[in-house]
């Protein structure tokens, strides 16, 4: 299995446990396939950034904007993790 199968494997998995968890809140199906569909246009943006960055050739550039999306992610995993310990 490449990390591709595996990457997909586990979205795959989050997905289902999403749509199995719906029920616990009081978001309802319209959300939960919104979030969906955002995640699978996130996915796909995520790896055109980087076919975008391979052709570039700029390592350097590479890294400093990667890095940049990985810090707002960090953040909002942040915000998210304060919540949850409500």
């Amino acid at each position: 299995m490449d990390n591709s199968d595996l990457l997909n494997k586990v979205h795959n998995r989050m997905v289902n446990d999403l749509l199995k968890n719906k029920g616990s809140n009081d978001a309802g199906p319209g959300i939960m396939k919104h979030i969906i569909d955002r995640d699978q246009v996130l996915r796909k943006a995520i790896a055109d950034l980087y076919v975008s960055l391979e052709k570039l050739n700029d390592p350097k550039l590479a890294i400093e904007m990667l890095a940049d999306h990985i810090t707002m992610m960090v953040e909002m995993l942040n915000q998210f993790k304060g919540k949850a310990g409500r």
